[in-house]
């Protein structure tokens, strides 16, 4: 007799829940169960390759920010190694953004009266201070907040924001000087002073920007920034024409440091200031990795991603350096390179100290406008309407206040468009809560279910095409929303409207039928509009039934005597149970 083997399916192990060890510390997972043998060689070449965009690109942001471009360099380090032992992504990137860099010099500049010095230590200070905020927050468990930060307003912030910074680089990139004021502002002071242009710088500028695109588009393997940089030194070194040239970097380590002489009015901007880049970095560094989480399937815990981004900028604080936030555009870059885990970015950090140690001074021929360039094309992406145009498409509503925040970053300032795009994020939630979608039901003839014929949502209303019918002699009115204060007079206008409506057509329905289904919760004042829109029904002689009632709203019903006053026989499961038993009873009434 003989045996054949029987070949089975690899069965994939489901994921499981992160333990609280994951939570506090993952490194001390991942750590343990690292293939030194495996994962080494892709993640120090990852590294190397992502080494070759952060450190252009944080010398950029660090202009940005409005401090000598090694500051940027000092914020990495720590930054992401605070990030690689605490935070929840995988292969997140931690450091200098534009956004955060915008943010910091928008509250830095105003408090340090123009003095680099004092610049410097408030913008170590501000990511001192940003980093305190998120680990508070995370330890508080606020992380349930970032599920009140609107996309359409952080949408409108982020292009505006890229845009204000581009326009802010012109200057450097055409060897000019810009006036003080809003973007438009600063735009024609850039297109007014042709006359005035640095042509040497300009060329150099903008030749630089196009081979870093070219690059990006035909050879996208290669160090594009890194490139830029290397071959413009050269220029300098050899010919040594008429540009101006970043400022030399300090060689060596940069040493541990407290942000200190600095007063208690200061502090209190400072944090005030810290909570609007958390609102800016967080939204940025979230959404990084929930794109990478689309390929690496980590599961990400906000709380744990607070405290995380907090270490970081705490982090990058104690070496003097800047806010700091996730890149995707960076991150990118390493997944790119085939990194396999967080021990890339130990070992980019440590990249950039040797840098710092070993290759500070080649940077004292590196022109300012080639570093003006690298900006902007790092910027260039998240400067597209694209995100505008498909808000347009989607939702007008969400697209009004993207703009307005948007066009607020252009002509005001980012802390005010900030609060006032916040405010009318606020605004519209009230709204939707207070006005929410309302719709009438019809039964499906072929299939016997219940779908939306008519809907309502705040002030407008219409008709959807359909298969479904309206049912003889009931009313399915579907409120899709708790039932609370605010929203408890839409909810009965909008009952009554109904019966009105059917009134003037010469008829009544036997039976009102309320689809309680998206109804999860009933507070008091919620429990009265319905009492009240029963006792309504009743003067036209017209029964009230209620369908889909979930158990906490049907408490809290019972609780208000609402239950005793319909009647346990007209609470029903189904919609269908609902409508049946109402056609059973009777058919529509005359008026």
């Amino acid at each position: 007799m003989t045996t054949q083997k029987i070949k089975t399916a690899a069965v994939k192990p489901m994921p499981t829940a992160p333990s609280k060890l994951s939570l506090w510390f993952p490194a001390a997972v991942w750590l343990r169960q690292y293939d030194w043998g495996k994962n080494l060689s892709p993640d120090l070449i990852a590294a190397i390759s992502v080494a070759a965009l952060l450190i252009p690109e944080s010398m950029g942001y660090a202009t940005v920010a409005g401090v000598p471009v090694q500051v940027g360099l000092y914020a990495a380090p720590l930054a992401l190694i605070g990030y690689a032992l605490f935070g929840g992504s995988r292969l997140l990137v931690f450091g200098a953004a534009g956004s955060v860099a915008a943010v910091s010099a928008g509250i830095v500049g105003g408090l340090a009266g123009g003095d680099q010095n004092t610049a410097m230590t408030l913008t170590a200070a501000l990511a001192f201070a940003t980093g305190v905020l998120f680990v508070v927050a995370g330890l508080i468990r606020l992380g349930f907040v970032t599920n009140f930060m609107s996309k359409a307003v952080m949408a409108g912030f982020i292009t505006g924001m890229s845009i204000q910074i581009i326009v802010g680089q012109f200057g450097k990139l055409l060897g000019i000087e810009l006036v003080n004021g809003n973007t438009f502002q600063k735009l024609w002071s850039a297109i007014s002073q042709i006359g005035d242009w640095n042509w040497t710088a300009t060329i150099l500028g903008v030749g630089a920007l196009l081979l870093i695109f070219a690059m990006q588009r035909f050879l996208p393997k290669l160090p594009a920034s890194l490139t830029a940089v290397v071959l413009s030194s050269v220029i300098i070194a050899a010919l040594n024409p008429n540009v101006d040239l970043v400022a030399q970097i300090p060689q060596g380590l940069p040493s541990f440091t407290l942000p200190t002489g600095i007063d208690a009015s200061t502090w209190r901007s400072l944090i005030v200031g810290g909570a609007v880049v958390i609102l800016v970095g967080f939204s940025e560094g979230w959404g990084a990795s929930a794109n990478i989480s689309k390929k690496t399937h980590d599961s990400l815990n906000t709380n744990q991603e607070f405290r995380a981004y907090g270490i970081g900028n705490i982090g990058a604080s104690l070496l003097g350096g800047m806010v700091v936030t996730g890149s995707l555009s960076k991150s990118s870059a390493g997944m790119a390179a085939g990194a396999k885990t967080q021990m890339s970015n130990i070992f980019l950090a440590g990249m950039v100290l040797l840098t710092l140690v070993f290759f500070a001074p080649l940077f004292q021929w590196l022109p300012e406008t080639v570093l003006a360039a690298i900006v902007i094309n790092a910027m260039s992406g998240s400067a597209s309407p694209r995100k505008l145009e498909k808000l347009w498409r989607i939702d007008k509503v969400d697209f009004a206040l993207a703009f307005i925040t948007f066009f607020l970053v252009l002509t005001l300032d980012l802390l005010p468009a900030m609060v006032v795009g916040i405010v009318l994020s606020i605004i519209y939630i009230i709204y939707r809560i207070s006005f929410p979608i309302r719709t009438v039901l019809g039964r499906v003839a072929e299939t016997g279910d219940y779908e939306t014929m008519s809907w309502k949502f705040g002030w407008h209303e219409g008709t959807i095409k359909s298969k479904a019918e309206p049912v003889p002699g009931v009313i399915v009115y579907r409120f899709a929303s708790p039932l609370v204060f605010s929203n408890a007079n839409a909810f009965k206008e909008t009952g009554e409207a109904l019966l009105i409506k059917a009134g003037a057509e010469g008829s009544l329905p036997n039976t009102v039928v309320i689809d309680c289904e998206e109804m999860f919760f009933v507070d008091d004042t919620g429990a009265d509009a319905v009492s009240e829109f029963f006792h309504y029904v009743q003067r036209y002689g017209v029964e009230l039934s209620l369908a889909r009632l979930h158990w906490a709203p049907k408490e809290m019903l019972q609780m208000a005597g609402v239950i005793d006053k319909l009647g346990e026989d007209r609470i029903f499961d189904t919609v269908r149970n609902a409508v049946d038993a109402a056609t059973a009873t009777g058919a529509t009434k005359d008026l």
